[in-house]
């Protein structure tokens, strides 16, 4: 975690801010940089295709329909396949990527990792081996500089945050998250997804913030 000192967000009144950027590691993660979050599945995405990289859509799948998933196996009992099981979830695009990765892991095994997973979505696909996994050993990654830009500013000022970042030893997949943590208020922030793990060299992350008046 890194610590900012406090800056303003606005000119008529201090408000003081803590800045904390945490690199959150399953193992940790590399380019390219995959949006996490409540978004819905691309249809591009969930067809069969030689050479597609499952992993970001594995974890974006599950991030939305783990805990339905589970639900549906806790309460269903036992299922036939894979198309009995997806069948009951309520999206057309939940339920075929539920089918790709379930056709892929087979139904046992699916049904047996989605119990195990404990309702982590990267977890849950590094058990599927759809997403890398390296168990890193010593130092895996290290923040070398931070800078948030401007320093101060008024409400509604976008703050642009930068990190740079050096990977001694291959990783995992896993996120880097942005958090906001205000004095008075909740915290918030963003976080992205890494599916190929860092390998060793030196990477950079950002984010930006956009600041509203208190009501």
């Amino acid at each position: 975690i890194v610590g900012f000192s406090p800056f303003r967000l606005s000119t008529m009144r201090v408000v003081a801010a803590l800045l904390c950027v945490a690199i959150l590691f399953s193992a940790a993660s590399a380019a390219p940089i995959t949006k996490l979050g409540r978004t819905k599945l691309a249809p591009k995405a969930v067809k069969k295709g030689l050479g597609l990289d499952l992993c970001p859509l594995c974890v974006q799948f599950t991030s939305q329909s783990i805990s339905e998933l589970l639900n549906i196996i806790l309460n269903a009992g036992v299922v036939g396949g894979c198309a009995e099981l997806c069948g009951m979830l309520p999206q057309k695009l939940e339920q075929e990527a539920c089918n790709l990765i379930c056709d892929i892991v087979g139904i046992d095994a699916f049904i047996h990792l989605i119990e195990k997973a404990d309702l982590d979505p990267i977890y849950f696909c590094e058990l599927t081996t759809l997403c890398p996994v390296h168990d890193c050993e010593g130092q895996c990654v290290k923040i070398t500089d931070a800078a948030v830009a401007p320093q101060s500013g008024p409400q509604g000022t976008t703050f642009k945050i930068g990190v740079a970042m050096q990977a001694f030893n291959q990783t995992s997949t896993g996120t880097i998250a942005f958090s906001v943590l205000p004095p008075d208020g909740m915290p918030f922030g963003d976080a992205e997804l890494v599916p190929k793990g860092f390998s060793p060299g030196t990477f950079q992350a950002g984010a930006q913030i956009e600041t509203q008046p208190s009501e």
